[in-house]
């Protein structure tokens, strides 16, 4: 990866993000990496620094995610956005599709999984973790099994 990758993570459990602060900091990524525990800390950071990439737990305590998103936007900042559930919200985190983030993790995926999700998405792509397919092709199906060819 690039050169001085700055990563901010915002976490609001200690433990949660020390570990993917450990994770972000060795390769491939080898990333700088700030960790603050919610969204309003999370906003003041951002009109201070840089980042190439924001990793945000959706439920981010004091401020959601959707508002720290529209705060990147409006700062009109190049920074992609990953998004991070609890396994249990993995309903909500499909429902954060159309947000604008590019990248979608429940907290229990493999740590391979997702730094290879944090590596296309800072390529420019999407990235959804494995868990979540079934419910994304269910919605972009409109929830409705292919029509049979005859």
């Amino acid at each position: 990866m690039a050169v001085g990758l700055r990563i901010l993570v915002v976490e609001g459990h200690a433990l949660v993000g020390a570990a993917l602060s450990r994770l972000l900091r060795e390769p491939p990524l080898a990333a700088q990496v700030e960790i603050v525990p919610d969204g309003e800390t999370a906003i003041a950071c951002l009109e201070s620094t840089a980042f190439d990439l924001v990793i945000c737990e959706l439920s981010v305590p004091t401020t959601s995610a959707s508002v720290v998103m529209s705060r990147l936007a409006a700062q009109g900042s190049d920074a992609r956005v990953v998004l991070l559930s609890d396994a249990d919200e993995e309903q909500l985190l499909l429902d954060a599709l159309t947000s604008g983030a590019a990248g979608f993790f429940t907290k229990d995926c493999a740590p391979e999984e997702f730094i290879k999700g944090l590596s296309s998405v800072l390529e420019g792509n999407y990235a959804f973790g494995r868990r979540l397919m079934p419910g994304m092709m269910a919605r972009l199906g409109g929830a409705k099994k292919a029509a049979s060819r005859r």
